[in-house]
């Protein structure tokens, strides 16, 4: 019983240490950019998209519904939020115009095997009618939806003349799950090179409980929407692969300190927007500070020339944080702010 005792003292001093810790943080956003996977030369500034997921003939088609138990047409609908999600991504990107091809080409197989590569005579086409300099082709795509159903025991906690206690109760489940393979081709006609080609597969699981198992089913996911989630899913993806991509960094800083009363002074001026206003409050802390409150201050001071676009000083105060100060957080920050530098290199010899 005195373990027992003691075990519960120490994991709650532990709980009430973290959530002290977690509680003198605070959280600022920054935009930056993520490179692409793949460099385009600068002569590439508009890309034009195209479906090419229309299978040789519509007795394929109709064979490959009764195959997979879709409809006719279900994948075509899915194909077509794939590219939409892939186009709307990509306009978030400051590097390419996107355009997209209003016919569809045939090309799509049920053997998942990608098709021969579309004739250079082709490509060169489309780019002159489209005014693009590259094309991006959706050559396969396909899709699963498998529903797994059933009965199990969960615990649940009743209350019986005052007195709670743990059940055992049976439940009923509906598990959904939507699978998507897409194949992408990437054409660059001026050195008539490929750029990149990909199969790769998108997937996400869904679950229902109810009274029964028609009552779990009724509540899942239809087929239809999922897949469609999906694919939108795999769409930005793609996205992310071969343009750089605007995205939002997360950083926290101390809301308090030890003894200097300025750590929390200036967390409220950075509450308010007001990081310069911060950052010269820190920064006038500095003299005189106990080595905790230097810790806590020269880390904050270089959240505050990040958010302020001083990359360079931030680098340079996170560093003394650590190795000065002996600020473990700083260090694993450092981190951070180099990844930044490296990627946002990158992404600016993308853009160029």
């Amino acid at each position: 019983m005195k373990i027992k005792k003691v075990l519960y003292f120490l994991f709650a001093g532990i709980t009430v240490l973290l959530f002290a810790q977690c509680g003198s943080m605070r959280s600022v956003g920054i935009n930056s950019m993520r490179p692409a996977e793949i460099t385009f030369p600068s002569y590439v500034n508009t890309l034009l998209l195209v479906d090419r997921t229309k299978f040789e003939s519509n007795a394929v088609n109709i064979i490959e519904g009764v195959l997979t138990g879709e409809m006719p047409g279900a994948d075509k609908a899915a194909a077509q939020e794939a590219l939409g999600s892939l186009q709307q991504t990509l306009m978030e990107s400051p590097r390419f115009k996107v355009i997209r091809a209003s016919e569809t080409l045939k090309g799509n197989s049920i053997t998942q095997a990608f098709p021969d590569a579309i004739p250079w005579n082709v490509i060169e086409g489309l780019c002159s009618q489209y005014k693009t300099e590259a094309v991006v082709a959706l050559e396969i795509f396909d899709s699963n939806f498998i529903v797994t159903k059933g009965q199990r025991v969960k615990k649940k906690q009743v209350e019986e003349n005052g007195v709670k206690k743990e059940v055992d109760v049976d439940e009923f489940y509906a598990e959904g799950v939507a699978k998507i393979k897409i194949g992408m081709r990437l054409y660059d006609p001026k050195p008539k090179s490929i750029v990149d080609q990909q199969l790769f597969t998108k997937t996400k699981k869904w679950e229902a409980t109810g009274n029964s198992i028609t009552d779990a089913i009724v509540k899942l996911i239809q087929r239809n929407d999922a897949t469609m989630q999906v694919s939108r899913m795999a769409g930005s993806d793609y996205a992310y692969k071969i343009a750089p991509m605007p995205v939002r960094l997360s950083r926290q800083y101390y809301g308090k300190g030890k003894k200097a009363i300025q750590v929390a002074a200036g967390a409220r001026r950075a509450e308010v927007n007001d990081w310069q206003g911060a950052l010269s409050t820190w920064e006038g802390a500095m003299n005189g500070a106990i080595q905790k409150d230097a810790a806590r201050l020269s880390y904050n001071i270089a959240v505050a020339n990040e958010v302020l676009g001083n990359t360079a000083d931030a680098k340079n105060w996170a560093s003394r944080s650590y190795v000065d100060y002996g600020n473990k957080k700083a260090k694993s920050y450092l981190y951070m702010i180099e990844n930044r530098l490296r990627d946002e290199e990158l992404s600016d010899r993308q853009m160029k």
